[in-house]
């Protein structure tokens, strides 16, 4: 079934609405249950479970989860371990026409898995089948990668040589996903390492568990060998710690924070006797992005493109603006049309699973983070929406502070919400210069309708990716355009970075 013919769904439809509603009805039958970790054709049901709360409703249970441990780990990764060989043979072809399975699979639990992302993670209606949308077009684009790459073969400048260039998979790997993004992270990384032929440990996030796990039974449901993926939850740092030190772990695929990406890096590079190789490290770690908006931009336009930016799903995602740089002459008018639409945007403010646009934040400890620096925030600029706080729900107001210096933590640091920090600038250069400074992340967008300036803020902006004249949170685990030299960027969602190259030099002429 091709994905061109996905189209984000419209709550404001009656139709649309409706079978949101059936969805949501439907999810809401089924919380509470248990949920056992999957390792190899076992279902573990484990010691102790982890309970996943509703953050719009804390009292309410949306599911508990078996807790794995270090023992766990063991049994996960030599059950990957023990697929590896076999499945690594598959041809890339069935490997492909299975991701399309999954694909189908999830087209068909679309609309009850953007109710799970609701009930679990607060995200809303629009955000949730969003993501959902671009799992489903990803899944598609990595089949696709699978059967567009075959090995190279040339001659060599010395002649009596011929090099062959081609790849393999690396081997048993360990995934490691944050909340932010909980279907289209999970299944995107499992996507792209079980389809260039590694097998997989997948550990998600520990405040969205469930909505990962019913997410990744479409690989199940797909006919997905037993043991290729293996899904593994952990409170704290332990289990984390046992599956990327493991002998047999071959790689490392993880998605997340700046010091928990840094954890990852140092615990994979221990060397153990018994390794047969050096770990890999596929990661993504992103802080917050920062966004431009020069004189000559549509204000109207921009205005409500860096609030969907800041605040949509509450500011929990890497590529959410955190840092507004506004040229001086346009500060004053764009902060007016700044503050109508945050009010307006975030004025629908409710559980997501009731169809509240604006929700809670993920945890208590998410919620005391935000209200720490909103405290704050008089000291080092002036607040125009202070943050406010109504339970019992882990939700709170925008935060907006308005002439913060560079040099502070407001415009450096990593928040994660709904938390929105404006630095002047007083001419493009300078805005150039703090917005390649300010923002923490791979991506930062700008706003221009000149086109002498956009080719000025192509030339120097420094990120890996800009958005021009749209929002930084567009692509959620998405398609990638190719390099210069013709290779997607190596990202923990792309098949790509799971496969190493091997060269190959063939002597065809001996000498006599």
């Amino acid at each position: 079934m091709s994905y061109h013919d996905l189209v984000p769904l419209d709550p404001a439809m009656a139709d649309d609405r409706s079978q949101i509603d059936d969805a949501v009805e439907f999810v809401r039958g089924r919380l509470g249950r248990r949920y056992p970790l999957i390792i190899g054709e076992r279902e573990d049901p484990g010691r102790d479970v982890l309970v996943s709360h509703d953050p719009a409703d804390p009292a309410s249970v949306i599911g508990e989860v078996a807790l794995g441990d270090a023992q766990t780990a063991d049994h996960a990764v030599r059950a990957a371990a023990a697929m590896a060989p076999g499945w690594s043979r598959v041809p890339p072809e069935e490997r492909a026409t299975l991701l399309l399975r999954v694909a189908d699979e999830l087209r068909r639990r679309r609309l009850e898995l953007v109710a799970w992302m609701a009930f679990e993670t607060g995200k809303s209606f629009p955000e949730a089948d969003g993501e959902m949308v671009e799992t489903i077009r990803h899944l598609h684009w990595v089949a696709d990668q699978l059967t567009s790459v075959r090995p190279v073969r040339w001659a060599s400048l010395q002649t009596d040589f011929v090099v062959e260039e081609n790849d393999r998979p690396l081997g048993v790997g360990v995934a490691l996903t944050p909340f932010s993004f909980p279907v289209a992270l999970p299944v995107g990384i499992a996507a792209a390492a079980i389809g260039a032929g590694n097998t997989l440990v997948l550990k998600p996030s520990r405040v969205a568990p469930i909505t990962a796990i019913e997410a990744l039974a479409a690989f199940r449901a797909a006919g997905l060998p037993p043991g290729v993926l293996n899904v593994v939850v952990g409170d704290g740092d332990g289990l984390r710690e046992a599956l990327v030190s493991h002998v047999l772990t071959s790689f490392v695929a993880f998605v997340g924070s700046r010091r928990g990406g840094a954890a990852v890096q140092a615990q994979a590079a221990i060397w153990q006797m018994e390794q047969e190789q050096a770990r890999h490290v596929i990661a993504r770690t992103d802080g917050k992005a920062a966004t431009l908006v020069t004189a000559s931009a549509d204000l109207d336009w921009a205005a409500r493109e860096v609030v969907r930016s800041a605040f949509a799903f509450q500011g929990q995602k890497c590529t959410s603006t955190a840092h507004l740089v506004l040229v001086d002459e346009i500060h004053d008018e764009f902060v007016d049309r700044l503050l109508a639409e945050v009010d307006r945007f975030c004025a629908d403010r409710g559980a997501a699973a009731s169809g509240h646009r604006y929700g809670p934040m993920i945890s208590a400890a998410a919620l005391g983070k935000v209200r720490e620096y909103a405290q704050d925030a008089a000291s080092y600029g002036m607040v125009l929406r202070h943050g406010d706080h109504e339970g019992p729900g882990h939700f709170i107001g925008p935060v907006v502070v308005d002439d913060v210096y560079t040099d502070t933590p407001l415009a450096r640091e990593e928040i994660f919400g709904p938390f929105l920090s404006i630095v002047r600038a007083g001419t493009l250069e300078h805005a150039i210069d703090i917005t390649s400074g300010a923002g923490t992340a791979p991506a930062a967008a700008a706003f221009t309708r000149d086109t002498q300036e956009a080719a000025r803020i192509r030339e120097r902006l420094r990120t890996r990716t800009l958005y021009l004249n749209a929002a930084s949170t567009g692509p959620l685990a998405g398609v990638r355009p190719p390099t210069a030299d013709g290779q997607n960027h190596h990202e923990p969602d792309d098949p790509a970075a799971f496969r190493e190259t091997r060269t190959i030099m063939e002597r065809y002429s001996f000498p006599r």
